[in-house]
């Protein structure tokens, strides 16, 4: 496993464990966290959305890149 995945991995786990801390020590009942982390999930789909997008036109740009490239010569 390459050094980039194992730092998202341990990424991943503290987030996890951060946010599970964050709603456990809110003291916040649940009809009030919900409508919280409903909105949160929203944004993170959104960036999901975007950073989806980022990736197709990048994706297109290198390889409209190469095409023009192997015109050329």
């Amino acid at each position: 496993m390459n050094r980039y995945v194992e730092e998202l991995i341990l990424k991943e786990r503290k987030t996890r464990e951060d946010l599970v801390q964050v709603v456990n020590n809110a003291g916040l009942p649940a009809f009030i966290l919900k409508p919280i982390l409903k909105d949160l999930f929203e944004q993170i789909n959104l960036l999901e959305q975007q950073q989806y997008e980022q990736v197709i036109a990048k994706t297109e740009a290198k390889k409209n890149k190469k095409e023009k490239e192997n015109k050329n010569g």
